[in-house]
């Protein structure tokens, strides 16, 4: 019996009939034609009506089709199938390392993948940004970035290689904390006042380690610079492990060092510190005032947060941020960061892209203000 066209059609599934290009009617049926011509090819025989259970078959082959295009989101939301690689785009000790490895300790248990640190220092950390930028988005490739690689690498390098917003999607802000700022104890000074007070009595003689140039561990006494008319000195470092064997050594004088690095030589007495970066007293350190109590209006954070390359699907990017997030809830990874001096945070994606703009823009201007060069 020769094919013919049925006289009443069964209603498509929304995932097909949507999308059709003849299409402009109800959502719950399809336009003349479009049964015939999605029976159209070798697959048609299945679906005339002479073909026996064809009537069933209609009802339930498309019905099915539209939960198998439904499903495929969810495929999307598998955490990758490789071991993951944190690019920590700095050296090694620091507190991006040190945060990067509480991470990847347990990124086993929460994603089914083990998790290796890989240490790319170089040019203020963009040279291991640079690498992650131009990653396939897939997920088997992270970056631990801070405010160097995203916040002022713009305002520093003139030919970056990437862009720090349209080359990354933001997955998780994972602590921010302020810098301490430490003498080493021949420096005859126990205050921030007192510290300003000694280096413009004495000009040339303070000379301050950081990271390396446009690290907030840089910026900071930039800023203090800018603010009381200090006269320190910057020598740029690769890294604040170098820098602070030399503060301790008597090589340097002074440091703005994150937190975590610095805080127990403080605490066992082999560095003086003096002040904290942060707009308030540290929970892990509440009697070592800030800097601002005696210069109003001073602060400088220090953040850290986990960028993907761009085009890394946006199922991708969450199922990544919330393994992330329940590593960081977990309570031995909470008793740390205190330990550490660290904020834990746990916001959505979004609120690190904010904050990779608002620091752009501020630190941007103390860059130009300063007149800060790469050389």
């Amino acid at each position: 019996m020769p094919w013919r066209r049925a006289r009443a059609w069964p209603p498509l599934p929304l995932s097909w009939a949507a999308c059709h290009p003849r299409w402009r009617g109800p959502r719950n049926s399809a336009p003349r034609g479009a049964y015939k011509e999605f029976t159209r090819g070798p697959a048609s025989a299945r679906l005339r009506h002479n073909h026996p259970g064809a009537s069933v078959m209609r009802r339930r082959t498309l019905p099915a089709l539209g939960i198998t295009l439904g499903a495929f989101p969810a495929l999307a939301q598998e955490v990758v199938s490789r071991p993951i690689r944190m690019v920590v785009p700095f050296a090694q000790g620091g507190t991006t390392d040190l945060l990067a490895r509480l991470i990847a300790e347990r990124s086993q248990a929460e994603f089914g993948q083990p998790m290796v640190v890989d240490i790319r220092p170089g040019a203020s950390g963009t040279i291991g940004a640079a690498q992650v930028a131009q990653s396939r988005g897939d997920g088997t490739t992270l970056l631990m970035g801070a405010p160097p690689t995203h916040a002022t690498a713009r305002a520093l390098f003139p030919n970056l290689p990437y862009d720090p917003v349209r080359d990354f999607a933001p997955v998780a802000l994972v602590a921010t904390l302020p810098n301490l700022v430490a003498v080493n104890n021949a420096v005859p000074v126990r205050s921030i006042a007192e510290l300003i007070a000694w280096s413009k009595a004495h000009p040339g003689t303070i000379n301050y380690g950081s990271a390396g140039n446009g690290a907030t561990t840089h910026l900071s006494g930039e800023l203090l610079k800018l603010m009381t008319g200090a006269d320190v000195t910057h020598i740029p470092y690769r890294g604040s492990g170098a820098a602070l064997i030399d503060l301790l050594g008597g090589q340097i004088q002074l440091m703005f060092e994150n937190l975590p690095s610095i805080i127990d030589h403080v605490r066992e007495g082999r560095l003086r510190g003096l002040a904290v970066t942060s707009p308030r007293r540290s929970p892990s350190a509440p009697e070592i005032p800030t800097v601002a109590e005696t210069v109003p209006g001073y602060e400088a954070l220090s953040w850290f947060g986990i960028f993907a390359p761009a085009g890394t699907p946006a199922p991708l990017v969450l199922r990544l941020h919330q393994g992330i997030r329940r590593i960081m809830a977990d309570p031995a990874v909470r008793a740390r960061f205190v330990e550490l001096g660290a904020e834990r945070a746990d916001g959505p994606p979004g609120e690190l892209a904010e904050l990779v703009r608002a620091d752009a823009e501020r630190w941007g201007r103390v860059i130009r203000e300063a007149r800060i060069t790469i050389q």
